[in-house]
């Protein structure tokens, strides 16, 4: 998939209602963080920019928490 395919596929996603919760979300990408193999040449780039989406994640959910 090129990058405007998944950005399609994200919006398609979130518009019918099957996007998850933050928590959700923030325990899902630890799971692929957490299966990530290091040893592979690009992962530590890749469990970097997952790692930040993580955090926006959780700035999102403290922020609905403080509504």
């Amino acid at each position: 998939m090129n990058r405007t395919d998944v950005l399609i596929a994200i919006a398609e996603i979130a518009h019918t209602g099957g996007a998850a919760t933050p928590e959700d979300a923030i325990a899902q990408l630890a799971m692929i963080i957490d299966d990530l193999e290091l040893s592979h040449g690009g992962a530590e780039h890749v469990m970097e920019m997952l790692l930040r989406i993580a955090a926006c994640l959780w700035n999102l959910q403290q922020e609905r928490l403080r509504v």
